[in-house]
This record gives C-alpha cells, structure tokens and sequence, in this order.
C-alpha cells in the first residue's frame, strides 16, 4: 500500500487527445490542493489497449466508462470509480456522440448505413460501441456496410476529410475541440445525428493508495469548480453502478484478448 510519504503518484488519460491538457491541469491541480505530486505517466500509453497492460499500474486513471467498469469488475484493474467530470456547457456529468460525415456524404443515419464507418477503437463507448446501441434502437439488425479502425477521434475525422471513409461516431467533447482550436480540419464536415446522454467517462483511484492519500484525491478531485481546471465545470461523485448501463453492451468483433 502506498505511503502519504509516497513522492509522486502517477496519472494518465486513455480518452481523446482534447482531454491531455486537462489531465495536465488536473494534476498540478490536485498536487496544490493535496500537496502531494500527481505525475502524468507518459510510458502508459493512449489506447484501450495499451490501458489493459498500464492502468493497473497507475493511481489515478481518466478512461471510457466501458473499459473501465469492465475492467474493475473482472478483477483487471484494482480501482474505484470515485467521480465523473462536468464538461462546460453539458449541464451534468453526461456526453454523447455526434455522428459526423463530409459534405457530400450520406444525409441520414439510414443512409450512411450503407457507407464505410471509421472507428477510433471497438472497445470506446463513444466512438463504437454506444453507435450500436443507438443503431440498434433505430434499425434492428442492420450495421455498416464496411468499417475501418483508425485508432484515435482525430484520425476518424481525417478519413472523413479525405474521403476514404463516409461517416464517423465521434465524442462530442473531440468534436468541440476540433472546432474551437482545429476549426480548418473540420471545416468540410457536418453532423447528421447524434446519440443519447451517457455518463461521461469516470476518473478512478487505484486501491493501492494509502487510504489518507485517496481521501485527499478524492476530497479535491470533487472540489473541483469551473474555473480551476478548464474545460470542467466540476467533478461530481460517481460509482460502477453509474455505469452498470453499458456493461451488458459487446462489440462487434471484439478483440478476444480484451474480451472481459
């Protein structure tokens, strides 16, 4: 168990590449409230994957809620979801995905059906996996045409802008960002559809923390208010049973080795 002695601990994001800076400002955040230093690890890697192998090793983890419950409740990862982020201009600890084509692509989610689909990942909620359910609701039985993994938000809105695949499911934090700060690379793109609320990906400790270290964490990471850490508005409790909703959810072509 770690000490409060302990001199750094370690933290790391495996959302979009948006959330880097906030997961920066986070952790000197919460290093001057709690007084004890939160790293960010940049040897744990940015995919689900790569999240299978590190994120047991890390303290604090900010992941898609699918990844995360599954792995805690398989015994993958000894964590506990302790808060869920408030995005600025959100209302709540929820997200959603737009589901974003080019300018000459399909005018509908019926039919961009019959169209290619870039995927960032199969085991992200936003980005595949929560695409099914809301396809599900609307054509039972039915999926794209042809898919392709792209391995990250941005890459998926780049097959899009040239062209090489027609529609994308992509986080609306990413997409929000993209239009703020990379407004060029999205300019010939528009959404067309997006899915339902879903609480927005958590934050979880390691059980491993000295229990003085987690209170502390935990204390300033749902203190957290809307101009201490843009683009949060807050940190609000959170649990698994929050994310109990996604769990029964499999992707299509799951990877066997992440299968949970």
């Amino acid at each position: 168990m770690s000490t409060p002695a302990e001199e750094s601990l370690k933290a790391a994001s495996y959302l979009g590449d948006n959330t880097l800076t906030i997961m920066r400002d986070l952790a000197q955040y919460l290093s001057e409230m709690t007084g004890i230093e939160v790293v960010i690890d940049h040897e744990a890697g940015r995919t689900t994957i790569e999240a299978l192998r590190q994120a047991p090793t890390l303290d604090l983890v900010w992941m898609c809620g699918y990844p995360t419950a599954s792995l805690i409740s398989a015994g993958r990862m000894s964590h506990a979801i302790v808060g869920a982020p408030v995005f600025a201009g959100h209302g709540g600890p929820v997200y959603h995905a737009v589901i974003v084509t080019h300018k000459s692509g399909p005018q509908s989610l019926g039919a961009a059906l019959e169209t290619r689909l870039a995927v960032n990942e199969v085991e992200s909620w936003s980005g595949y996996l929560g695409l099914q359910a809301h396809v599900e609701r609307s054509f039972p039985g039915r999926w794209f045409a042809d898919q392709a993994v792209t391995g990250s938000h941005r890459a998926s809105l780049g097959t899009l802008a040239d062209r090489t695949c027609d529609i994308a499911s992509v986080d609306v934090t990413v997409w929000e960002h993209a239009l703020a700060e990379r407004p060029e690379e999205v300019a010939g793109l528009r959404v067309i559809d997006r899915t339902v609320d879903w609480p927005a990906p958590p934050f979880s400790l390691g059980s491993q923390l000295h229990p003085r270290v987690r209170e502390k964490l935990t204390t300033a990471l749902l203190a957290v208010g809307p101009s201490d850490v843009p683009p949060l508005d807050g940190v609000v409790p959170a649990n698994s049973d929050v994310y109990r909703d996604v769990m029964p959810v499999r992707s299509r072509g799951f990877p066997s080795s992440v299968i949970l």
